[in-house]
């Protein structure tokens, strides 16, 4: 898949197949992270792979889903939850601020690396760090920063022109409809 393609058709992904992902893919997700872009270089982002059965089902309930969804449809049931978790850390013992940037860089290549092998994700913010913390052993001096859930795709989803609302919606077939502001929406000047 080029690049562009990846961009495209990169979608956020909530329900799964239940075919475990290698642990040799995952590891290559978190060398693409790995080679992103950090301000002055300094590498403070760190990863956990969660891909056994046990720990998933830990992690699940301490992710919050699709919030722009009805309370229905949020979560996953259970024979379509994901196969594995990336949890996104920062070492403050590295870089105390500014790494919000380091972040987003790092957590796009895992999300375009992802479509290279035809796993879905879905990038979320919405979790209970205090509980993760204590579940995986979280040293305190390591920011919690992100969860990405990760599995083969058992749902589809697909961009369209935004109207009149941002919120993403499904419809009576099961497809996620996700709303994109046009190109000439978002360009302020042409100088």
């Amino acid at each position: 898949m080029n690049i562009e393609d990846a961009i495209y058709k990169r979608r956020t992904i909530r329900r799964f197949k239940q075919d475990p992902i290698p642990i040799k893919t995952l590891k290559k997700l978190i060398d693409y992270a790995r080679v992103a872009p950090a301000g002055s270089n300094i590498q403070s982002i760190e990863y956990i792979i969660i891909n056994t059965p046990e720990m998933t089902e830990n992690v699940f309930p301490l992710v919050k889903w699709a919030a722009s969804l009805p309370k229905k449809d949020r979560n996953p049931e259970v024979f379509r939850r994901p196969t594995a978790y990336i949890i996104v850390l920062v070492n403050t013992n590295i870089k105390k601020n500014y790494f919000e940037y380091d972040i987003g860089a790092a957590v796009e290549n895992i999300l375009l690396g992802a479509m290279k092998f035809n796993i879905g994700s879905c990038w979320m913010g919405s979790f209970n760090g205090r509980k993760i913390r204590k579940l995986l052993k979280i040293p305190d001096y390591y920011e919690i920063t992100h969860v990405i859930s990760l599995g083969y795709p058992d749902e589809e989803s697909v961009m369209e022109l935004y109207k009149d609302s941002f919120k993403y919606w499904k419809d009576e077939n099961w497809i996620m409809h996700v709303p994109k502001r046009a190109i000439d929406d978002i360009i302020f000047k042409i100088l």
